[in-house]
């Protein structure tokens, strides 16, 4: 399976938006803050992604 890279949470909601990452791996490389985390957990859904991971821990 695929995994997509995100560089910036503005780039994982214009790939999200698109529909460039229905049915794929996603992985964040961005701090990510609480609400952030929620934002992106909530689009993972919403978008059809199967997993999102991230690098950093949540801050």
């Amino acid at each position: 399976m695929r995994t997509i890279i995100c560089n910036s949470v503005q780039s994982f909601i214009d790939m999200a938006e698109n529909d460039f990452l229905n049915g794929l791996n996603v992985h964040c490389v961005f701090p990510v803050s609480d609400s952030v985390k929620k934002m992106i957990m909530h689009c993972q859904r919403r978008h059809s992604i199967k997993h999102v991971s991230f690098s950093e821990n949540v801050s």
